[in-house]
């Protein structure tokens, strides 16, 4: 049985999968599997799926007739993997060489850890991040965790396929975080992950209305959770956000009205 499961749900990212499939394939830890569910894909990437399992048998293509959509293709994979640690890899992002040798350390070493992640970089259309550091405080308003975190085999959940439009990630982890009793999150020192971003990301498209309903429906479905650990408003990043936004609003009102008062003495 592997150490490890790594599970990579590909959807015409053809253009992308082969360097992620790389970033696997050069891990310093050797004992994992890759899960490559092939999602009904158009672009070519059956090919590449079926080139990389060819050339490592540690990569096992599941080839699906159709689009499921995200949720439903993790789950696949997370039904098929065998490994004790289970990461989920985005078929258009990267891992560093030794993520998974520090993650599955710092797991072995302490099992009271659930979640295990490294310091994370993005590129592509865009270069910053505001990933906040993990609190449950924050993750309760704020999804602070990516996809590529590891975690056991032992506490995973499957994903819901109701969150159509995203965030079905702030869900799931919430979802882990919910099922252990006093859960533990570490993050690694180095950055371990690197994230695309595309003009073309799911999220992005997330109208004001819609993120509503998610909130509204993270909250109906993690009331419990949210019992547990429910913050102070006034702490949350969004609040702190909110309050600096007013600040700077307040101090530019102030300079129009003193270039007013200005123009209307001297001008």
């Amino acid at each position: 049985m592997p150490k490890v499961s790594v599970i990579v749900p590909s959807y015409n990212l053809g253009n992308y999968l082969p360097e992620t499939l790389e970033s696997v394939m050069a891990q310093s830890f050797t004992d994992w599997e890759c899960i490559i569910v092939e999602n009904g894909s158009t672009d070519g990437s059956k090919d590449i799926v079926g080139a990389f399992a060819r050339k490592d048998g540690r990569f096992v293509p599941l080839f699906l007739q159709e689009n499921v959509g995200v949720a439903a293709a993790r789950n696949t994979g997370l039904d098929l993997a065998k490994g004790e640690y289970i990461l989920f890899l985005d078929a258009d992002d990267i891992i560093s060489k030794t993520y998974m040798a520090q993650a599955v350390l710092a797991l072995d070493a302490d099992p009271t850890l659930t979640v295990v992640y490294g310091k994370a970089q993005r590129f592509g259309s865009e270069t910053s991040w505001d990933l906040p550091q993990f609190s449950m405080d924050t993750m309760l308003s704020r999804n602070c965790l990516y996809i590529s975190c590891f975690f056991r085999k032992a506490d995973a959940v499957p994903f819901d396929p109701e969150f159509k439009t995203g965030f079905e990630d702030w869900d799931f982890w919430l979802s882990v975080l919910e099922k252990v009793e006093t859960p533990r999150v570490k993050q690694l020192d180095e950055v371990c992950f690197y994230y695309r971003t595309r003009r073309t990301s799911r999220n992005r498209g997330v109208t004001d209305n819609a993120l509503k309903d998610i909130r509204r429906r993270l909250w109906d479905k993690h009331k419990a959770l949210y019992g547990r650990f429910f913050c102070n408003p006034l702490e949350t990043v969004e609040y702190r956000r909110l309050e600096s936004s007013f600040r700077k609003a307040s101090r530019w009102s102030l300079v129009w009205k003193l270039r007013l008062l200005y123009r209307k003495l001297f001008v």
